[in-house]
């Protein structure tokens, strides 16, 4: 791990103090160990039939340079989560297991030279040294199936003899352990970015870079832990943790490794930044790093394994030297160390720092997302990263030359275009580091927080999933998420339109059960998660329906339904279940589903009826009529366009077709009588609608004037007969009339003439049904003769 140095907040030695001067004299060594991790990746199930469940594990030992202890293999033994009992494997879990006491005998993979900084020309450095060799091991077992998981345990001995932290540090072993789980939770333990030897400067404040990358993308946090170290090799029985070495006093712990009195050690949880203070230069100590491992499972965030690396720090004396600036900031605008961007979009993050005396500068990133060309899509000045065996991490290093005429610079741009599948809950961590190459030359680093994010995609949807009846045209619409759009995939089926529609269209086409998958679409392009749901598409058999399916209002029509028994009909104020017939009687115009049972492999028929209500006409046969004896009425009322006619009965009338005909009646009787009569009007559809009217028919009544009257002037006759009850009367002309309005008035008349004179009268007589007659009655009136006697006549 390199030592690092956040900005602005101290400084700290780079490689150049990391292993110092190659030529000093080493320390007293009874053992070889400066630190270690162990890591593991469960690979598959493909294993034997006994032991189908492999996993790969990796022992990483840091060792002192050359040292006769350093092991060829590493000795790790398998546990069972559930008992704690050691598994003793065989040949079939891993190659000579069966003669090396039933552990896993790891041979080396790879060992490095003796790692030591390069010093520039001119520089003169003195102080302590921690040269080291790196170690690999990896092998893979094949383990038994299992709910529960595995442990794997490596120890080995031992540590440095001047640790001052540890009590009897050269008896003290160094051990390890990796949790494994169960194929059911499959996962692979984070790996730390970088190595685990460094050098803190006496008397100032360093910062040291223990930042891990998780392949499973699990959230991870970082905390100290005591070391760890078994007594007599590797137990027989283990559950975790192992048992902790012991402080040589009680001034130190595992979060005062340094001890108290003005020494400090910090880790901060979240980026595993560890803060370290420490005031005795000459001095080692053991600090242990644990990375936890989270994981959300039901909506809940469970530990699932804890991965520790165990190092050896050395206090040094650090020359004066003015760190780089890291990263380039203004009081108003620092460089963000946190960014969020949308799966599919880009992110460019320029990247610059400055060393005050003009040194040569390397500029170092590390990161997952640097993992070559073909990986993910992130670069650091146009360089895709460099993979290293064992670490999923990649690193790019970038140089500037010395400045000899003022401060040096090295700039550059970190550019990750996110894919559509890289968006997860963890940030990616990416490591940045700025080394000083010149004398004394200090590292500083920071820590960069990329978070993907991608819109939710739906998680419902609405429309048939049952279809019965092939190459029908159904709708569907996805609903939840937060994607802008929606991508559509129909397996069985055919879109109609857009897939990208919502609602879209789909016909199927075939008989079967079939898919209908909904995804969503961000700005960027990339789908989302999915939501599916499965149609089954059944052909429907034929129903065939008979009966009247146009009714007039207030009537019912009765429907036979064959193919496919017993039947449904809905639509109605109230379903109706049976074989049939079905007797309806909607009120208005009303379309029915009938549905069939599903018979074999064909779903229930289903058939629409719709039942045509037609309105009913008025039929207006007018207000009621009142004729005399003789006497023509008017019936009905304007003929409507489409409606036909019929009266009844046809006594008197002009016509029994049309609407509105007239009537004559005679009534001979001495009273009124009545007629009634029914009209029925039809309508074009055969709706029809009747009303009646009265006829009222009074007799005609009889004027009786009297016989002719012959008077002399100035004489009373007599005219008419005598009065009808119910009968009015009346006289014209009135001259010479004692009433004009009784049956039988007296007439009086003069002449005056020589001859005589008539003088017709008429008499209307009317009854209470308004009907009247007349008669006419002559009257005769002669002079009154003159009589003449003569002149007196004297005898």
């Amino acid at each position: 791990m390199f030592s690092t140095l956040l900005r602005r907040l101290g400084s700290l030695p780079g490689l150049a103090l990391l292993l110092l001067v190659l030529g000093a004299a080493h320390p007293a060594l009874a053992g070889h160990l400066l630190g270690g991790e162990m890591t593991y990746k469960y690979l598959n199930a493909g294993g034997p039939a006994t032991a189908p469940l492999r996993y790969e594990i990796t022992v990483v030992v840091y060792n002192n340079c050359g040292h006769s202890a350093i092991r060829l293999s590493a000795p790790v033994a398998i546990y069972d989560q559930a008992t704690g009992a050691r598994i003793p494997l065989t040949n079939t879990n891993y190659a000579g297991a069966s003669t090396n006491g039933g552990i896993m005998d790891i041979p080396q993979t790879s060992i490095s030279a003796c790692l030591s900084p390069p010093i520039p020309l001119g520089c003169t450095i003195t102080g302590v040294s921690q040269p080291y060799q790196l170690q690999y091991f990896t092998g893979i077992v094949n383990l038994p199936n299992t709910t529960q998981g595995f442990y794997a345990v490596w120890t080995d001995g031992t540590r440095n003899v001047d640790i001052s932290n540890l009590a009897s540090p050269s008896s003290q072993d160094m051990s390890l352990y990796s949790t494994l789980s169960a194929p059911s939770l499959p996962n692979s333990s984070p790996i730390f970015s970088d190595i685990a030897v460094a050098v803190v400067c006496g008397n100032d404040t360093t910062y040291l870079l223990n930042n891990a990358v998780d392949p499973d993308g699990d959230r991870l946090t970082y905390s100290f832990g005591q070391p760890y170290g078994f007594t007599g090799g590797l137990p027989t029985s283990f559950f975790p943790p192992p048992p902790g070495v012991p402080y040589v006093n009680p001034q130190y712990t595992s979060t005062t490794p340094f001890g108290t009195g003005g020494n400090y050690a910090a880790v901060n949880a979240t980026t595993g930044i560890a803060k370290y203070f420490a005031t005795v230069v000459g001095r080692k100590y053991v600090v242990a790093v644990d990375v936890n491992e989270f994981r959300t499972i039901n909506n809940r965030q469970v530990l699932i394994g804890t991965t520790r690396r165990d190092l050896q720090l050395v206090v040094a004396n650090c020359p004066s030297t003015t760190p780089p600036t890291l990263p380039t900031t203004t009081t108003t605008n620092p460089t963000l160390r946190n960014y969020t961007i949308e799966a599919g979009s880009t992110l460019s993050i320029p990247l610059s720092s400055t060393q005050a005396d003009g040194h040569p500068l390397t500029m170092t990133m590390t990161s997952v997302l640097l993992d070559g060309a073909g990986g993910y899509n992130a670069t650091l000045g146009g360089n895709p990263g460099t993979l290293t065996q064992g670490n999923p991490a990649g690193t790019v290093k970038l140089t500037t030359p010395t400045n000899p005429s003022g401060p040096s610079t090295i700039t550059s741009t970190f550019v990750y275009t996110a894919g559509c599948n890289e968006a997860r809950t963890t940030p990616y961590d990416v490591s940045l580091s700025i080394k000083d190459d010149g004398c004394a030359g200090k590292l500083v680093a920071d820590l960069l927080r990329i978070t993907v994010t991608k819109p939710a995609g739906p998680n419902a949807v609405a429309g048939d999933l049952t279809i019965c009846g092939l190459n029908t045209t159904h709708s569907y619409t996805a609903s939840g998420g937060t994607a802008p759009q929606i991508s559509w995939r129909v397996v069985g089926g055919t879109i109609v339109g857009s897939r990208t529609a919502n609602p879209v269209q789909v016909t199927w086409p075939t008989a079967g059960t079939f898919t209908l998958v909904a995804r969503g679409l961000t700005q960027y392009g990339c789908l989302t998660d999915s939501v599916t749901r499965t149609v089954t598409v059944a052909p429907a058999a034929s129903l065939t329906v008979t009966g009247n399916q146009t009714i007039c209002q207030g009537s019912s029509t009765t429907l036979t339904v064959s193919g496919g028994g017993p039947y449904t009909v809905t639509g109605g104020a109230t379903p109706v279940t049976g074989p049939g017939p079905f007797i309806l009687s909607p009120t208005t115009t009303t379309t029915y589903t009938i549905t069939g049972v599903a018979t074999g492999t064909a779903c229930g028929a289903t058939t629409q009826v719709t039942v045509t209500v037609n309105p009913l006409p008025t039929a207006n046969a007018g207000a009621a009529v009142a004729i005399c004896s003789g006497a023509t009425g008017q019936l009905g009322t304007t003929a409507v366009a489409g409606n036909t006619y019929r009266w009844s009965p046809a006594t008197g009338l002009s016509s029994t077709t049309i609407a509105n005909p007239t009537v004559t009646l005679t009534n001979t009787t001495g009273a009124a009588i009545t007629q009634t009569y029914t009209l029925t009007t039809t309508t074009a559809a055969g709706c029809t609608g009747t009303a009646t009217v009265v006829v009222t028919v009074s007799p005609q009544p009889v004027a009786n004037a009297g016989s002719a009257v012959a008077i002399c002037s100035g004489v009373t006759g007599q005219l008419g007969a005598a009065a009808v009850p119910g009968l009015t009367y009346s006289w014209s002309p009135a001259t010479g009339l004692s009433s004009t309005t009784v049956a039988n008035p007296t007439v009086t008349l003069t002449n005056t003439t020589g001859a005589a004179t008539t003088q017709t009268y008429t008499l209307t007589t009317t009854n209470t049904g308004g009907c009247s007659a007349t008669a006419t009655v002559m009257v005769t009136v002669s002079p009154q003769p003159v009589a003449n006697a003569g002149a007196a006549v004297a005898i």
